[in-house]
């Protein structure tokens, strides 16, 4: 298996592909970034630092959603959400494309460890599962097992 993120709300969790995890997060400190900051709450710019603080650092950091409060949560789905749709309509993100983003600097050529694209569907199912686990919606992986989300393949199943 590929590095992953472990995702955790509650007593609950995934596994996040963390290629996968990076580029959503990404796209959502951007979607968070775009309200102007004298309309949006103070903590909204700690928020999107979070989000490119945990695509940057990949799997050397859990995402611990007990660790924001209602709204920050809240916020942090709505812009992943918004990301993965903005992903979507776009077919996916290419090698070229993340070449260019300034969030990455001398790390851009290794982010994608050697994919020339990231498909959309996994991004898109990863940002609802973060969703459903926020929710308490996310239904348990069967004994003994475990849920990850974003890989290449989609939400697969492995032994734990």
């Amino acid at each position: 298996m590929s590095r992953t993120v472990p995702v955790i709300s509650g007593e609950a969790m995934f596994w996040a592909y963390d290629v996968a995890l990076g580029v959503l997060f990404i796209e959502a400190a951007r979607v968070c970034g775009e309200t102007s900051a004298d309309l949006r709450p103070s903590w909204r710019a700690e928020l999107e630092q979070d989000l490119r603080t945990h695509a940057l650092v990949g799997s050397s950091f859990a995402v611990l959603f007990d660790d924001y409060g209602v709204e920050q949560r809240q916020e942090l789905l709505t812009c992943a959400l918004e990301a993965a749709r903005r992903i979507e309509a776009r077919g996916g993100v290419t090698r070229d494309e993340v070449s260019t983003w300034p969030e990455l600097e001398e790390s851009a050529t290794s982010f994608l460890r050697g994919a020339q694209r990231i498909d959309a569907a996994p991004l898109v199912e990863l940002a609802e599962a973060l969703a459903d686990l926020a929710a308490g919606a996310l239904p348990p992986a069967p004994a003994g097992r475990h849920w990850y989300f974003g890989t290449p393949e989609g939400r697969i199943l492995q032994d734990g």
